[in-house]
């Protein structure tokens, strides 16, 4: 039985001696739990930021394949590519900014532009090339796997960006959890 003990309890201070300075985890202070809530959240946010980057160079690298697909055709399928890039384009801009700006045409209109307006426009965008995906492209199975890209990002794009929010939701949840310790 005592070796049992001794067997769990080793468990347990190798489990508890993870931390940067291989010290035992206790009670901490609220200036502690503070800044391991800051050195959790900068590693979060360099995290989403290395997402993020290597979603927008999946859409930099797509839009430019679309991009030359709209060059070399005509018709439809120009009009397809074009509309898929357009799709790439705000899907891009939707992950990577948060806008909210009123913009000025003609000096006489002003436009407000958010987020949820650029997802409107990308959702009619799709819908758009989904619509002459089907209607005009029966014959073409690979336009048709081929289009089905920029919906796939843009499912993707609204997830990081929910998933994002959601931690830093966590974040704050986790501040307003604090414990008040002082250390002797």
């Amino acid at each position: 039985m005592s070796r049992l003990r001794k067997f769990d309890r080793n468990i347990l201070w190798n489990g508890a001696s993870d931390t940067d300075d291989n010290q035992l985890m206790g009670p901490l202070d609220t200036e502690e739990q503070e800044e391991l809530i800051q050195k959790f959240e900068l590693s979060n946010t360099a995290r989403n930021k290395g997402y993020v980057n290597i979603l927008s160079l999946c859409y930099m690298m797509c839009s430019g394949v679309f991009l030359i697909l709209a060059s070399n055709k005509s018709g439809k399928e120009k009009v397809m590519f074009a509309l898929c890039t357009q799709a790439l384009i705000c899907s891009m801009i939707n992950v990577r900014y948060e806008l909210r700006n009123d913009f000025i045409i003609f000096r006489k209109i002003k436009v407000h532009i958010e987020n949820s307006t650029l997802q409107r426009t990308n959702v009619i965008l799709i819908v758009l090339i989904e619509w002459i995906g089907l209607a005009h492209f029966e014959d073409h199975t690979m336009i048709k796997i081929f289009v089905q890209l920029p919906l796939i990002l843009f499912v993707t794009a609204i997830l990081i960006k929910n998933w994002s929010r959601d931690m830093a939701d966590q974040l704050n949840q986790l501040r307003k959890m604090k414990y008040k310790y002082k250390n002797a």
